[in-house]
């Protein structure tokens, strides 16, 4: 299964059986994380993770929504397959371990639903 028939089922599954929607669309964006310890209002909205990599210089990346909480290092986001496409909802609280942090990006895929 490639990347974005991933997303694509990832996206059927959060979004089947809400009763108003009956169609999605999935948009990329692109956070730039400027300090250690952040929040970014979803507002309702799903968001899945979709960064290829974590920058070598975190010692830990925490991300913490409403449902879901996901921790990593760069060695272990590189091992994992499907796993590190997750998804949160509502909000996410990113806490970054580093010795000396450097501003990095993160990228994910929003969900946007259609409602009939």
């Amino acid at each position: 299964m490639n990347t974005s028939e991933l997303l694509h089922s990832i996206a059927k599954d959060r979004v089947a059986g809400m009763r108003t929607i009956d169609s999605y669309q999935l948009k990329p964006v692109v956070v730039n994380i400027t300090g250690a310890d952040i929040s970014l209002d979803l507002k309702n909205d799903m968001w899945i993770l979709n960064t290829k990599g974590i920058p070598a210089s975190i010692e830990e990346l925490e991300m913490v929504s409403s449902d879901n909480i996901f921790t990593a290092t760069p060695e272990e986001y590189d091992f994992m397959d499907e796993y590190r496409y997750q998804v949160f909802t509502d909000y996410i609280d990113i806490k970054t371990q580093s010795a000396d942090f450097k501003p990095y990006r993160l990228e994910f895929v929003k969900i946007i639903p259609h409602r009939n």
